[in-house]
C-alpha cells in the first residue's frame, strides 16, 4: 500500500505542481478535472437518487461563475438557478425523490469547496496556495507515521477506526513544522505562519473525517479507484477541501 502511494505521488505530484505554478488557465482545468471527477465519485458513492446530470451541471457551473470572478449578483442568480433545476429535477423523478436532497450536498461539498484551490491560487498568489498545500502534505504525513508508530487510543473509532489521537496530534506537529519553515523561507512572521499551520493541520483532520463519515454512511472504502493507494479524488483532496476556504478566509481577515 505504501509503495503504490508513493508511486501515484511520483507520477501525480509533478503534474500538480506543475499546474499551480503556472497558473491560470493551466490550473484552472485541473481544477475542473478534479471537481469533475470528484461530482462522479460522489454520484457513483451515492447510489439510486443522485443526478449525475445536476451534480455536473450545477458544479461545473458554479466553476465558471468562480472562474469568472465572483460578485454578489452572480452567485445569486447561481444559487438560484441550481436549486430551481434541482427541485425541478426532483419533482418529475417518482415518489419520495426529495430524499436526494444529498444532491445539494454533493454540489457544495465538492464544487464549492474545490474552487477555493483556484480563488486561493488567483487572490493571494503561488507561495500562500504553496503553503496550503505543504500544511496539509506536512499534517497528513504526521498522522500517518505517527499513528503507524505510536497510536494506541482511538480518535473516532464510529468514523475511521485506524485513527488514533497519538496520530492527530503528530499531525498538528508537522503541519507546525512546515509552517515554521514555510515562514523562515519567505521571510514571513513565525508565530503567524505557526498559527495559521496550526489551523489549518486541525481543518485537514476534520476534513479526512467529514469524508470518512460519508463512505461509512454509505459502507464503501474509498470514493474510487483512479489514484491507486490512495482511492479517489475525494478520498486525496477531502483534507484539502476544508483547508483551503479557512485558508482563503484566514488571509482576507489577517494576511
Amino acid at each position: 500500500m505504501l509503495r503504490q502511494r508513493v508511486l501515484t505521488a511520483v507520477v501525480g505530484l509533478p503534474i500538480l505542481l506543475a499546474a499551480l505554478f503556472w497558473g491560470g488557465a493551466a490550473w484552472r482545468l485541473l481544477v475542473a478535472l478534479i471537481v469533475a471527477m470528484g461530482l462522479w465519485e460522489f454520484a457513483a458513492m451515492g447510489g439510486p437518487g443522485l443526478y449525475l446530470d445536476y451534480l455536473a451541471a450545477a458544479g461545473l457551473s458554479f466553476l465558471a461563475v468562480t472562474y469568472s470572478g465572483v460578485d454578489g449578483t452572480k452567485l445569486l442568480l447561481w444559487l438560484v438557478l441550481q436549486l430551481l433545476y434541482y427541485l425541478l429535477r426532483a419533482s418529475f423523478s417518482g415518489m419520495h425523490s426529495f430524499a436526494s436532497a444529498r444532491n445539494l450536498l454533493g454540489v457544495f461539498y465538492v464544487a464549492v469547496l474545490y474552487s477555493f484551490l483556484v480563488l486561493v491560487r488567483e487572490h493571494f498568489g503561488l507561495s500562500w496556495a504553496l503553503f496550503g498545500f505543504l500544511a496539509t502534505w506536512a499534517t497528513d504525513t504526521g498522522a500517518y507515521f505517527g499513528g503507524l508508530r505510536y497510536g494506541r487510543r482511538k480518535l473516532c473509532p464510529q468514523i475511521s477506526p485506524n485513527k488514533s489521537v497519538e496520530g492527530a496530534l503528530f499531525g498538528l506537529v508537522g503541519g507546525a513544522v512546515a509552517g515554521i519553515i514555510f515562514a523562515l523561507a519567505t521571510g514571513r512572521p513565525i508565530l503567524r505562519l505557526t498559527a495559521f499551520a496550526l489551523v489549518l493541520s486541525c481543518c485537514g483532520q476534520l476534513g479526512d473525517l467529514v469524508e470518512s463519515a460519508m463512505k461509512r454512511e454509505k459502507g464503501v472504502k474509498d470514493s474510487g479507484s483512479i489514484l491507486p493507494g490512495h482511492g479517489g479524488i475525494l478520498d486525496r483532496f477531502d483534507s484539502l477541501s476544508f483547508v483551503f476556504p479557512v485558508l482563503y478566509a484566514l488571509l482576507s481577515l489577517f494576511a
